[in-house]
């Protein structure tokens, strides 16, 4: 453990922050990420002066997640500081206080969170809301204006609920939120929290204003100040459509545990998530996705259109006919024509967000959109495709306000591209069907004509070609930086006890060495501990220094180490401000680097499939186009810096955390390619990430680890990335399969005896209690311990045509999982005569089920991003 974090251990507190001026940085984007839902007479932006806080989040503010998603910033401002540093002279400091109370007794008191969840997860105890009272209310009254923090929290590992206190709001919120409304002239409610049920406060009479300000960072409170007094324009839009109620949801009724059943998820909603299902069945919700109102009001004009093959040009005139300076966002549809294949009324396409307009002012906003973009999956034909007709292009400020300003008009079938095959849904769906819908143009628009006869198609269903084998060369790797050799070269040259090691990570792994190379001068990295590393045994023999990596798409989660916590990825996105999200991803890796760290485990990227996702807040939007083209930027944002590399995560349907170690994902291949891949593949193909983490789930019946369509046929030979692929941390994916489908890296670990024993075709190693040997390591940087069993090649499952057997000796109690496993039907036990037993597993020998070639082009892999990290260039400093 790092010194500093020894320190911070004891103490509770981070270390000093090295890059202190991001921190204005974080302030800005938080604030621009916040969404106006309502401004009723337009009270905000609001002056300072008197106002009373109430409410959780006033001064228990979230500012981000719990797990992996925490950041231990060296500070954080909650929204009491934050308010009375801008000059608000808060009159509820009795609240307020009673709060801060009853929220560190109950912190103090509680014996179920341990140091450990605290400091790695940020988890704490969130208690709930308290009544207000009459003494309360009358000590507050100095002030006409209340101002009420609704807070929620969420993390990895579990799912939200549909229930008072949580999705909804709590009797205690609904009963302080009236008593405002009856005992002030103006009541301003604050969401704290991801997306919730709008439908008690929406349309309430009494509250004059709602902003969703999110998990932002922990510059919370500043930055809600900015917004409320318009230092900085709240100019975000939502990235979620707002239900009526949850059972608006399309996928509501079966996803995670709520059908009972959070093992299976059948995607039968199919295309229709989000707006698109919103838009296309006429269910109208609360807030549209993409809707904020900001402080002004903007006039979007299109003055110019242009379209060939290659993309679709537009100029649009946009102008602040408001009363306050503010930022617009202009967000393109397409609504496309449906012959074969049934559409949603209209997707996002593209958008942009202009600087800062006064009152009066005018601007152009340019929007290129990929002419592919338009495109729907054809699943028959394994393709891409343009169906004939007229695809309506839709301007505006959310999908519920948007006008048809141009039409792309296609004379026939185009195929932009033909793909692999493979991913086919390991049983019938009952899918969604969307009712007709008219698809109807005015008269008088811009038309622009393409000719499907020109279209191009582009063939990419060929594999890329394997690397040649190559002889061994007895070289180290600072020889192949130098071009003294090539990287195959110096792999053909390792044997298989270090190749076991470098295909792991180093949470689990066992001391091997190997002679020295050359007359090598490194020395070793050292890092602080965080979410785990590569091996660094081989690094003054070989020249192979570890390769830190840790967590945080919020932020580097290097606990007790000084770090900026940004705003969550929904804000983030919120923002719809590109520039924004790649500045903000070039200083978080600059960051990483500062404490030698080459791998930031994010952006995370999933889908919001259903609002209750526990990591929603972690990850952008349920629209792939604003969620890949976030990503994107701050991947290209953090390898900026020199040696720092993304990790694009969790790929792919990581849409709930309800047994996410296991489930499995059901859905149809075009909605596989036109959602929940898509958004990875835009930004593969805009800022080519390092690297990218598999999820834990299944995807029609297969680990994603596992699976060759997806790691190889479509991520490699489709998009083509070139970086390394790892695993999340303790999968139960087996781990042979994924080398074999492309999965190069086992992360946090994994013993070079299992990837042994799978290359020699090993039995079980079994315990004198019955059941297999269970080995403990430690991962997380040794903040936490994981467990492996010993069956190596052998598979135990009930009625498998292989039996492997072993001997309890006179007197051994069975193991509890051995016994666990006869009652199953997958082992049996016998007495012998002399009072032992013999247990006899069932199931499937695999033997011999590893190749050298898969360890050497996984291996190459690793090291390909080693000789491109922070940690190689920090070995070789003299």
């Amino acid at each position: 453990m790092d010194k500093r974090q020894m320190i911070g251990f004891v103490t509770g507190k981070a270390s000093r922050h090295p890059y202190p001026e991001h921190m204005a940085l974080a302030r800005e984007i938080a604030a621009e990420g916040i969404v106006v839902l309502k401004n009723q007479g337009g009270i905000l932006p609001l002056a300072p002066g008197s106002l009373a806080l109430f409410g959780a989040g006033a001064t228990d503010t979230v500012t981000c997640g719990t797990g992996s998603g925490y950041v231990a910033a060296p500070y954080t401002v909650k929204i009491r500081q934050g308010l009375s540093d801008a000059g608000f002279r808060l009159t509820s400091g009795a609240f307020l206080d009673r709060f801060e109370q009853a929220s560190r007794l109950a912190n103090k008191k509680d014996k179920t969170l341990s140091k450990i969840d605290r400091m790695w997860s940020g988890m704490k105890i969130l208690i709930d809301d308290l009544p207000i009272t009459e003494t309360e209310l009358a000590e507050s009254s100095a002030a006409d204006t209340a101002l009420y923090v609704i807070r929620r929290n969420a993390g990895e590992c579990a799912d939200r609920k549909n229930e008072p206190g949580d999705y909804a709001l709590s009797e205690t919120e609904q009963k302080n939120i009236l008593t405002l409304t009856e005992r002030f002239a103006h009541v301003i409610l604050v969401l704290n929290t991801c997306v919730i049920d709008p439908s008690f406060f929406a349309d309430r009479k009494g509250i004059d204003a709602v902003l969703l300000m999110g998990y932002p960072g922990n510059e919370a409170g500043y930055a809600l100040a900015d917004a409320l007094t318009g230092k900085i324009p709240p100019s975000g839009r939502l990235t979620d459509t707002w239900a009526a109620k949850y059972e608006d949801n399309p996928a509501s009724v079966t996803f995670g545990a709520n059908d009972g059943n959070s093992m299976q998820e059948d995607y039968t909603e199919d295309i229709y998530v989000g707006y698109r299902y919103f838009d296309s069945f006429g269910v109208k919700p609360i807030y549209p996705f993409g809707y904020g109102l900001g402080y002004s009001d903007f006039t979007m004009t299109l003055a110019k259109i242009r379209a060939d093959w290659d993309s679709i040009r537009l100029d649009v005139a946009v102008q602040n006919i408001g009363k306050h300076k503010d930022r617009a966002v202009v967000q393109v549809y397409v609504c496309a024509p449906e012959e074969a294949l049934k559409k949603p009324f209209q997707e996002l396409k593209g958008f942009q967000k202009t600087a800062l307009l006064a009152p009066g002012e005018k601007t152009t906003a340019s929007i290129r959109i990929p002419t592919s973009r338009l495109a729907s999956f054809d699943e028959a034909a394994s393709a891409f495709v343009m169906e004939a007709g007229r695809y309506l292009i839709r301007i505006g400020k959310n999908s519920r306000d948007t006008e048809t300003a141009a039409v792309l008009d296609l004379n026939g079938r185009a195929v932009l591209s033909k793909v692999h095959t493979g991913c086919e849904p390991d049983h019938q769906l009952d899918l969604l069907q969307a009712p007709p819908q008219k698809r109807e143009a005015p008269e008088g628009i811009p038309v622009v004509t393409l000719d499907a006869a020109l279209c191009v198609t582009k063939d990419e269903t060929g594999e890329k070609a394997s690397e040649p084998a190559a002889q061994p060369k007895a070289v180290t790797l600072p020889d192949v930086k130098a071009g003294k050799a090539t990287l195959s070269e110096f792999m053909a040259s390792l044997d298989e006890q270090v190749l076991y090691r470098l295909v792991a990570g180093a949470g689990s792994e066992t001391k091997y060495q190997v002679s020295p190379r050359g007359g090598l001068h490194v020395k070793k990295v050292k890092a602080p501990s965080s979410s785990g590393a590569t091996t660094a045994l081989f690094t003054k023999s070989l020249g192979i220094p570890a390769w830190f990596v840790t967590d945080g798409p919020a932020g580097a989660h290097i606990p007790f180490c000084g770090a900026t916590c940004w705003p969550v990825g929904m804000v983030l996105a919120q923002t719809w401000d590109l520039a924004a999200l790649e500045q903000m991803g070039q200083a978080l890796g600059k960051e990483l680097a500062y404490y030698h760290q080459s791998v930031l485990l994010g952006p995370g990227m999933n889908i919001h499939r259903d609002p209750l996702c526990g990591r929603n807040f972690e990850y952008f939007s349920e629209d792939p186009v604003l969620s890949g083209r976030a990503a994107a930027a701050i991947t290209r944002g953090l390898q900026k810096n020199p040696g720092v590399a993304a990790c694009i995560k969790h790929f792919c349907c990581n849409n709930q955390e309800a047994d996410r170690v296991n489930e499995n994902n059901t859905v149809s291949v075009r909605a596989l390619r036109e959602l929940y891949l898509r958004g990875f593949e835009i930004c593969v193909r805009e800022a080519h990430p390092k690297t990218l983490m598999t999820s834990y789930n299944k995807v029609n019946g297969c680990h994603t680890s596992s699976s060759k369509t997806l790691l190889t046929s479509i991520l490699r030979d489709e998009w083509g990335f070139d970086g390394c692929v790892m695993t999340d941390w303790g999968t139960t994916s087996d781990k042979v399969e994924d080398l074999k489908a492309g999965n190069n890296l086992i992360m946090g670990g994994y013993r070079s005896t299992f990837l042994q024993a799978a290359f020699e075709g090993w039995d079980p190693v079994f315990a004198d209690d019955g059941y297999v040997k269970i080995d403990r390591f430690r991962v997380y940087g040794g903040f936490m311990t994981e467990e492996v069993e010993n069956w190596n090649t052998f598979t135990p499952e009930k009625g498998g045509p292989d039996t492997v057997g072993t001997k309890v000796a006179p007197g051994k109690k069975l193991s509890k999982k051995a016994e666990e496993y006869i009652q199953r039907g997958i082992a049996s036990v016998k007495e012998e005569a002399d009072g032992s037993r013999t247990v006899t597993y069932t199931g499937k020998k695999r033997g011999k089920t590893l190749s050298r070639a898969v360890l050497e082009e996984n291996a190459r892999r690793v090291l390909a991003q080693i000789l491109d990290s922070v940690s190689f260039d920090v070995m070789m400093e003299n």
